[in-house]
């Protein structure tokens, strides 16, 4: 059996595996406190990575009876405030472990606290891979990086010039996005254009909570704002805490407390991003928004942008993956972002409908199909590590 199949059957085999911890023991996890999944056969363990100030934290997931070198995998988790712990996380570098290699998951804890800062994330990046790629543990010749949501526009930047010291052997990207601004308009109206027509897709207000925290008292004319800044980190931060859907009316009363603490002048400010779970932002001053908070993530933290291309370095191949009823950030961005780099490199591109953004669909329109569709671009991904 090739390899990149056999590799894909143990990866299936280990997610499936992967399960919460309380469905046995009926104990949820406390606040704070590790998610209670595991993959039953891997191994987790917390590493500390010099090289550097402040040290790197990061959770290595390997299988135990792994007897020679292994493929390393570096996961870059993207901008959430359980990080390296979102179950998501968990259970996807629990099954890759699984599947015979050995992960590396560095926590970046400026995105923990839902600040959008991407340096912070490249330079843990070029640590993590340098210490995975050194570990006798994992075989020669580079590390497949793969990046999460917003993460992936960084492993674009730093994957490059790492794979032409010769750490990187591929990329991957699960969830990501192209454009600054048609993502952003998503998050604000819902729309999103495919094959020539405007289609609408409920947004998870998660995205425009987290943009509008760091951006929106940068934009000129809105440097008052920062209360509108703050409150909206709150209700995002509760909503990284309680894994419930952002729309979900369970937020309405805390939305009503926030608007409350601010200055009559900002609550209408901060009901456009956070309107009642049985509404939408008003369209006309969501379509207004839309361009200033990209102009402004653009000015303060242009590394948000994906690269174009790979500068001086040599390009490595690519695969991308994304969920068709992805409400947190729309599939055409992934396939926006293969055709911006399909003449600079070997890229491809899968939309599945088995996947929203960090969990599985509720609604995909034919299991066969699209569990055909997911393997078989699960199987690329997985194929970046070689031999």
């Amino acid at each position: 059996m090739p390899g990149p199949i056999r590799d894909t059957l143990r990866y299936v085999w280990g997610w499936s595996r992967g399960r919460h911890l309380s469905e046995s023991d009926n104990t949820p996890a406390g606040p704070g406190e590790r998610p209670e999944i595991e993959v039953p056969g891997v191994r987790t363990e917390d590493v500390v990575i010099g090289g550097g100030s402040p040290a790197l934290h990061a959770r290595r997931y390997s299988r135990p009876s792994q007897k020679a070198p292994a493929p390393g995998w570096v996961l870059l988790h993207g901008v959430t405030r359980p990080g390296p712990d979102h179950p998501a996380i968990v259970r996807f570098a629990g099954a890759v472990a699984w599947s015979g290699a050995v992960v590396l998951v560095p926590d970046i804890p400026s995105w923990r606290r839902l600040n959008l800062d991407p340096l912070l994330a490249q330079s843990a990046l070029r640590r993590a891979t340098a210490h995975l790629a050194r570990d006798p543990r994992v075989r020669p010749g580079g590390v497949v990086l793969v990046g999460l949501s917003f993460g992936f526009p960084q492993v674009l930047r730093v994957g490059g010039p790492l794979a032409a010291e010769g750490l990187v052997r591929g990329l991957a990207g699960f969830g990501t996005y192209c454009r600054l601004t048609d993502t952003l308009r998503f998050g604000l109206t819902g729309q999103f254009r495919w094959r020539g027509r405007i289609h609408y897709l409920r947004p998870d207000p998660y995205g425009r909570w987290v943009v509008a925290a760091n951006y929106l008292h940068r934009v000129p004319g809105y440097e008052d704002a920062k209360s509108v800044s703050r409150a909206l980190r709150r209700l995002a931060d509760l909503a990284g805490q309680r894994r419930i859907m952002s729309w979900d009316p369970s937020y309405d009363v805390v939305k009503d407390d926030l608007a409350r603490s601010l200055p009559e002048t900002h609550r209408h400010l901060f009901r456009l991003f956070a309107p009642p779970a049985d509404r939408e932002p008003e369209p006309e001053r969501a379509r207004e928004m839309v361009h200033l908070l990209a102009d402004a993530a653009r000015r303060i933290h242009p590394e948000l942008v994906p690269p174009p291309d790979f500068g001086d370095a040599a390009p490595v191949p690519i695969r991308l993956l994304h969920g068709r009823r992805d409400h947190l950030i729309p599939f055409t961005e992934t396939l926006a972002l293969e055709r911006l780099l399909r003449d600079r490199t070997d890229v491809s591109a899968t939309v599945t409908g088995l996947f929203a953004h960090s969990r599985e669909s509720e609604r995909a329109t034919s299991r066969v199909r699209e569990s055909i569709r997911f393997f078989t671009g699960l199987s690329e991904v997985i194929g970046l590590q070689g031999r």
